[in-house]
């Protein structure tokens, strides 16, 4: 696997987003998250959450990938909601994940909050993750089309988020992919700015992972982004 991970703050005075990719191989894991409750909080929760969920996942101790991400989930989500309880200046934080274990021939991801997971393969870019927020719960009701979710006035609030309850439910899926394919991770400082097709467009014109990297938060922050902006790719190179 072939990993690499760009954030940026954008046009925001802080970044509130942090975001994980293995240095020395002591994970196949990539993540991001996306933290809020004012710079100070939503950075501490972003990066409490993933902090604290890698060194779950690296004790081991579960027979399925699911059981160990489900497990690693509960302990960041309880941890930043402790810390949002003791603390008057962490007080109502909380932070969107997304994650992803990725394996020869599948690979499996969870999700809570807004921050998304896009396969790329052949050409072809979909969104694997499903949103939790308050526009996406229209659109799968029929009330208003994924256009107008894109330009609704609340668009960036979320039904589900780490931390600020006592439990929260993650979506846990796995897929298949292969050798050639691309995982894409990001903020909705990205997702939001930029189109499917715009990012689809960039993954094909670049060949080298960072490049990609690079001109995906370029084209967001230059699109008018007005928030952080964070995205990791992960290459699968095995043959």
């Amino acid at each position: 696997m072939k990993y690499c991970a760009l954030s940026e703050k954008g046009k925001r005075e802080h970044n509130e987003d942090s975001f994980f990719i293995p240095k020395h191989n002591e994970v196949t894991l990539a993540a991001v998250a996306d933290g809020m409750g004012g710079h100070k909080a939503g950075s501490t929760a972003s990066s409490l959450a993933l902090d604290v969920m890698v060194k779950d996942i690296c004790r081991g101790g579960e027979r399925s990938p699911e059981k160990l991400i489900g497990r690693a989930i509960d302990a960041a989500n309880a941890a930043v909601f402790d810390l949002s309880k003791s603390s008057d200046d962490c007080r109502g934080m909380g932070t969107t994940l997304v994650l992803a274990m990725p394996f020869k021939t599948y690979y499996v991801a969870a999700n809570v909050g807004d921050s998304r997971l896009y396969h790329y393969s052949e050409g072809v870019l979909r969104q694997i993750s499903r949103d939790h927020s308050y526009v996406a719960e229209l659109v799968e009701a029929g009330y208003i089309t994924r256009e107008q979710a894109a330009v609704h006035p609340r668009r960036n609030v979320i039904t589900r988020a780490i931390g600020t309850s006592p439990r929260e439910r993650a979506d846990i899926f796995s897929e298949s992919w292969k050798a050639g394919d691309i995982l894409m991770l990001c903020t909705d400082g990205l997702s939001g700015t930029l189109s499917d097709e715009d990012m689809c467009r960039i993954l094909k014109e670049e060949t080298e992972l960072d490049a990609a990297c690079e001109r995906l938060v370029m084209e967001a922050a230059y699109g008018g982004s007005t928030d952080n902006i964070s995205v990791v790719l992960i290459l699968n190179e095995e043959e």
